[in-house]
């Protein structure tokens, strides 16, 4: 489970910044810096609303909203993430 977890994770960076450097080419540099800012706030935002909750909760309650969360993400990701088809060169 652990390697599986490392595989996964592993390809993340190197996807963001294919990404980045496919959709903005000549600012690649700045949006690496943006997308860094963005994950750092996201990281804070995490903590910060997963101490409130554990303050309000404890740990069960943290299990429950993650939960939540969780179900909500995979429900938006299933709905919006659509395979690309391509087609072959002729």
């Amino acid at each position: 489970m652990i390697a599986l977890w490392g595989l996964a994770f592993g390809a993340v960076p190197v996807s963001w910044s294919t990404w980045l450097a496919r959709t903005v080419p000549d600012q690649a540099e700045s949006a690496g810096g943006l997308l860094v800012a963005a994950i750092q706030f996201a990281i804070a935002i995490g903590a910060a609303g997963g101490g409130l909750i554990f303050d309000v909760g404890g740990a069960q309650g943290v299990f429950s909203v993650s939960s939540v969360v969780l179900v909500l993400a995979a429900v938006m990701i299933f709905i919006r993430v659509r395979p690309q088809v391509v087609a072959a060169p002729a």
